[in-house]
């Protein structure tokens, strides 16, 4: 069967209807094993063709343990060119970041060292010194006396440190930045006396560095490999549940603090004050009995989960700019920071956080223009909201060329149509 090797999940070429994998795979991995060596090639290709199929499979278990090893690996080596971030800049970098980060080391050191993490790939990790430790990797595999499990590590960093066709670098989407974090910072630590580093490992070590790694992807807005690591491994799923209700609790209390951006866009907030006003003034009568309470919590909770039901743009939406914020380097660390865990707290959690967002958050939602603010005012300043209090809203908002903002205030005006509120 001459063909060009397709990927493990794709269609068998044979037109068996099977996965490559199942059908295949084995035979043509007996074939080129038993096929002779080419007279010339990289030293490194069988290793390295090893690696790619590692990063091509399904056995998270098995990246993280290489990954790890690697890190063994550069621990033994010390802070040699070529596998540590620059040293007055990585100092520079991580001094600076621990004063800002002084309070939430003491409340919460975990969530402080994978903000410094997060920071120092995103500063340090450039298309430079990506290429720069591929190159030394490649070139330590190559050395004398080395085990086939050091050379599969080194071969998958250097694949990891590729920079891709594109040119596009994500340093946060680089695992092989963490490896090369987590062991300089612990080189840090020692010399500076920083207990954070060593803390934070005992801390999290009843975790495996596939769970560690699933969660950071999850904390980046990735799910999947989440996903896939909780079905391989159902056992964990508490762990990783009770990491999410956590994570959730985190974003609920820095809402609270009134420096902390809004969740929502203006619009968003209008709309969904004019779909929940009448369940959630029931909620706040103070004259309600336990019985009654409790049906008008029900009755607010399901008002909720019907007015996202009835809008799937909404949580997308959301979605999208929560992760944009999170990645924009206008906004601060620990801003950045809150919309990570956001991101990944909305999408577990919907219900929870567009409640929090309406009932716990201390700012308001920002306008994007003076004019938007000042409209935005004049309507919050009337007592009552009909579809027609909100056509001079939702003009702005088209010429602003904003157009899916438009049409949820459009949304929100076909609602008043039949229930106008009154409010006070």
């Amino acid at each position: 069967m001459s063909r060009q090797k397709p990927g493990r999940n794709e269609p068998c070429p044979c037109g068996s209807g099977k996965k490559y994998k199942a059908c295949h795979a084995a035979e043509d991995r007996a074939r080129e094993a038993a096929a002779p060596p080419a007279a010339s090639g990289h030293p490194l290709a069988g290793e390295l063709q090893e690696a790619m199929e590692m990063l091509r499979g399904e056995d998270l278990a098995r990246v993280s343990s290489t990954l790890e090893h690697l890190g063994t690996l550069l621990t033994k080596w010390g802070p040699a060119p070529g596998l540590r971030f620059d040293g007055p800049l990585f100092h520079t970098h991580v001094s600076r970041q621990l004063d800002k980060l002084e309070d939430a080391v003491e409340r919460d050191p975990a969530q402080a060292r994978n903000a410094l993490r997060l920071s120092t790939v995103r500063e340090l990790g450039t298309r430079a010194f990506l290429d720069k430790l591929r190159a030394t990797l490649l070139a330590r595999a190559t050395t004398a006396g080395l085990s086939p499990e050091d050379k599969r590590a080194l071969c998958l960093g250097a694949l990891l440190a590729s920079t891709p066709k594109d040119g596009r670098v994500r340093p946060e989407d680089r695992p092989v930045l963490d490896v090369v974090f987590s062991a300089q910072f612990r080189e840090w630590g020692a010399q500076h006396g920083q207990t954070l580093a060593a803390g934070v490992d005992t801390e999290g070590a009843n975790l495996s560095d596939e769970a560690r790694e699933a969660l950071r992807q999850a904390g980046e807005g990735d799910m999947d490999a989440l996903v896939k690591y909780v079905e391989s491994d159902p056992g964990l799923a508490s762990r990783i549940a009770q990491e999410a209700k956590e994570r959730a609790a985190r974003v609920e209390a820095t809402m609270r603090q009134p420096t902390t951006p809004s969740l929502l866009a203006p619009e968003e907030q209008v709309w969904l004050t004019s779909v929940l006003w009448a369940p959630l003034n029931a909620l706040k009568n103070p004259d309600l009995d336990a019985k009654a309470r409790s049906a008008a919590v029900s009755g607010f909770l399901g008002a909720v989960r019907k007015a996202l039901e009835s809008d799937q743009d909404f949580l997308a939406n959301l979605l999208e700019r929560v992760r944009a914020r999170a990645k924009d380097a206008a906004l601060d660390e620990g801003t950045r920071t809150f919309f990570t865990d956001a991101a990944v707290a909305v999408e577990a959690e919907p219900v929870r956080m567009v409640l929090a967002a309406i009932l716990t958050s201390r700012s308001e939602p920002e306008a994007r223009s003076a004019e938007e603010q000042v409209v935005r005012a004049d309507l919050e300043a009337k007592t009552q909201w009909t579809a027609e209090d909100l056509e001079p809203y939702r003009a702005l908002l088209s010429d602003m060329k904003l157009p899916a903002a438009a049409e949820r205030i459009h949304r929100a005006q076909e609602w008043l149509r039949a229930h106008p509120i009154t409010l006070t």
